[in-house]
């Protein structure tokens, strides 16, 4: 074996270990990603699971048309009320007020939404409250 040829083995060799280093150190950082992100869904699947709001209507001003909701916390979860979305007729409410941020289990918050309607017009009006963990609330206003 000449000097050449124990060159070329020796720079393959080289190369070759640059390029496993290379591809292992991608591999691990790429399933330490998918790893943690299987956790994150598995957690936020297992608080989705625990997620149970009830939607109740208390009335609305007619003068103001400022519309009163409770929402009961009946999981066993606390909710960050900061992070729901409160559909109201198939638009997404901006100014609402949410009188508790943070809703224990077994304990409530009162929501008022202003709308266009009185006491008269709200009737079977929808109003939806996704939690903070996307499970859906539905509540059709029936003021009778």
């Amino acid at each position: 074996m000449g000097f050449s040829e124990i060159y070329g083995v020796a720079f393959l060799s080289i190369i070759l270990l640059i390029s496993i280093t290379v591809i292992y150190g991608t591999v691990d950082s790429n399933l330490n990603n998918i790893l943690s992100a299987n956790d994150d869904h598995a957690y936020n699947l297992l608080k989705k699971s625990k997620e149970n709001l009830t939607v109740q209507y208390e009335g609305i001003d007619s003068d103001s048309g400022i519309l009163n909701i409770t929402v009961v916390n009946n999981g066993n979860i606390l909710e960050d009320a900061s992070k729901w979305t409160v559909i109201f007729e198939g638009d997404v409410v901006n100014n609402l007020v949410i009188e508790k941020t943070y809703i224990e289990p077994l304990s409530r918050t009162q929501i008022y939404i202003e709308t266009i309607y009185n006491s008269t017009t709200i009737d079977d009006k929808r109003v939806v409250v996704s939690g903070e963990f996307g499970t859906t609330f539905l509540k059709t206003i029936d003021v009778h």
